[in-house]
């Protein structure tokens, strides 16, 4: 079953970090727009070689033209993520008064917590689609989804917001053991160095925050709800973007199941960097130096298990498919680097 690209209008591009989501996001975006369709991607901050293959020599948070060659009107645009940038939105969309704003904008503990709460790059990225959602002249959105660990992160980010701005977490602050829970791994020790830096002080300013979001709590709530409907939504569609691998493949298998639980229907999945058909051996008449020869065979051995390995993990992620759609892409080994190569991928998504 293939994807529903033309019936559907927000495509999540999701996976873990280093699994190739980012190019596969611009590949859509260049095809979509070369169907005609006037597109939008948002993406976390891409590699050098791909924001100069959509043409930036800076690619920023502003909303930015890209210029496709066998076009003479735009339709293609893309913007880089900001979760300060739309923290700070949120917090002017829902504070009461323009004191209550600039009281919490201004607190530096807020500066902090933004960076450091777990699921701000995933709340933010759902922020922006929301945003992009109510622009009627953008026919089709495409989300190059922040990377991550555990793809439902992306998921669980709205929810998780809304619990922590809840005034009730304050009292589990302060009763709890491990007080940085909440906080992702690599930030715990920053936050303990903000409480000796704030003292006996530092419980008493978090309350200040939280006094300070008192009122707000509702909002995010109703965007969660927002966001849970969107992707709900039929005109949604999430892919996964994975590898055939061990780990990738159990990743996967959990990730359909909670989706399930939630009743979000997952579109399909792309499968990337397979190993393309090539020689596996040398041929006994090809003439070359011993030592030569015995370098080569190491690299064509290590090669053929790969390819083996790949193969066998392709089957598994086949058997456990059904009529869920899945795409397969080559692993390429130059840089994305151009539009054209971008385009080439692209048409292999949407074919």
């Amino acid at each position: 079953m293939k994807p529903q690209w033309k019936e559907q209008r927000i495509f999540l591009i999701g996976g873990p970090g280093g699994v190739g989501k980012t190019t596969v996001a611009a590949a859509l975006g260049v095809s979509l727009a070369l169907e005609g369709y006037k597109t939008v991607v948002l993406t976390v901050d891409p590699a050098k070689r791909l924001a100069q293959a959509l043409g930036f020599k800076n690619f920023t948070s502003d909303l930015q033209a890209v210029s496709l060659p066998q076009q003479k009107e735009t339709k293609l645009f893309a913007s880089m993520l900001d979760t300060q940038r739309y923290f700070d939105k949120i917090i002017t969309r829902f504070a009461a008064s323009e004191r209550q704003r600039d009281k919490i904008l201004n607190n530096r503990l807020y500066r902090i917590m933004v960076e450091s709460l777990g699921g701000s790059h995933e709340y933010a990225a759902m922020e922006r689609l929301l945003e992009f959602t109510k622009d009627t002249s953008f026919e089709k959105i495409i989300v190059d989804t922040p990377p991550s660990q555990n793809a439902l992160d992306l998921l669980n980010a709205p929810q998780k917001l809304a619990d922590f701005m809840d005034n009730s977490v304050l009292s589990w602050f302060q009763n709890s053991k491990t007080p940085f829970s909440l906080f992702r791994q690599g930030t715990r020790m920053a936050m303990k160095v903000l409480e000796k830096l704030f003292g006996s002080d530092f419980f008493k300013a978090l309350a200040e925050v939280m006094d300070d979001l008192e009122g707000m709590h509702k909002g995010f709530r109703d965007r969660n709800l927002e966001v849970l409907a969107l992707l709900k939504s039929d005109t949604t569609g999430f892919f996964l973007v994975t590898y055939p691998s061990e780990i990738r493949f159990s990743e996967s298998q959990h990730f359909i199941r909670v989706l399930k639980e939630k009743r979000i229907p997952l579109s399909g999945v792309i499968l990337n960097r397979i190993e393309p058909a090539g020689p596996l051996r040398l041929l006994d008449s090809v003439a070359l130096p011993k030592i030569t020869r015995e370098e080569i065979e190491v690299v064509l051995r290590y090669r053929a298990e790969l390819v083996s390995q790949q193969q066998y993990w392709l089957s598994k992620f086949n058997e456990a498919a059904g009529t869920l759609s899945q795409i397969r892409l080559e692993k390429r080994t130059e840089d994305i680097h151009d539009l054209e190569t971008l385009s080439q991928i692209g048409k292999i998504l949407v074919s």
